[in-house]
């Protein structure tokens, strides 16, 4: 292998990389899974994955938006850990929670039908006061967002409708159930919420870094095979060069007597 392709075999490797390295904080969200519990009852999990200061700190708290409709919200208390139910949230609390704390189960009836995808926008709590949000809905399908909201999918229960339906987003209509807390304003689209630790500024950095070293790479490679490896043949003597007198091919000029 020449020097031209080990460097374009280089760059491509520092290509993927580069997106391994800059694609793994994406992956680090707040989950939700539902099963059927007793009485008509939907056991939702939550699991709040290490986001706060990059993993090295616990989760503080978690306030969860109920689904309209949402009734007998039963949620679990870990250790150390209080909730309170509002009309629009469940919210748990701890003065000192330990890095491992970070499922949280709550047991609600709910009014949507089996089958039918109903999101959850989170709010996750971390030292400080600091705050992530978890709350982009998509608006078209396999969206990939930066801090989408967690989402269910309705089990059957012995209580739920059994007519599926189209995936249920949380209203912010301002006529509906009147209550102290304001309902979390739901995003839906691919923008971070101000104030949330991570920016959608840099996925436009990933790409762009992306395509100028894969690009960088394919030139390297494609000029490479235009040019090969074939040394430049010699090209013809110049006229202008004086002649050798050693040269045996030379001819003497003067006439023969």
């Amino acid at each position: 292998m020449n020097r031209l392709a080990r460097r374009a075999a280089v760059t491509l490797g520092l290509a993927a990389v580069t997106v391994v390295a800059l694609a793994g904080p994406a992956a680090a969200h707040t989950e939700a899974e539902a099963a059927a519990s007793a009485s008509g009852r939907t056991t939702i999990t939550f699991t709040a994955e290490a986001e706060c200061a990059d993993g090295s700190a616990a989760t503080t708290g978690l306030r969860v938006q109920l689904p309209q409709g949402a009734t007998d919200v039963q949620p679990e208390n870990q250790a150390g850990w209080t909730s309170q139910v509002t009309a629009t949230e469940v919210d748990w609390t701890a003065p000192a929670p330990s890095i491992d704390q970070d499922t949280f189960t709550v047991e609600m009836v709910l009014a949507q039908p089996v089958g039918a995808t109903v999101y959850l926008p989170t709010i996750q709590g971390c030292p400080g006061g600091e705050e992530i949000a978890w709350i982009q809905v998509p608006t078209t399908p396999g969206q990939q967002l930066d801090h989408p909201a967690p989402s269910i999918v309705v089990p059957a229960n012995a209580t739920t409708p059994t007519t599926a339906a189209a995936p249920v987003v949380p209203s912010t209509d301002p006529s509906g159930p009147t209550t102290t807390d304001a309902r979390m304003a739901v995003e839906q689209t691919p923008i971070t919420q101000e104030g949330s630790p991570s920016s959608g500024a840099g996925l436009i950095v990933f790409i762009v870094v992306t395509v100028a070293i894969v690009g960088g790479a394919a030139i390297l490679y494609l000029r490479h095979r235009k040019t090969g490896n074939t040394t430049p043949a010699p090209g013809p003597t110049d006229p202008t060069e004086p002649t050798d007198p050693s040269d045996s091919t030379s001819t003497d000029s003067t006439p023969m007597a």
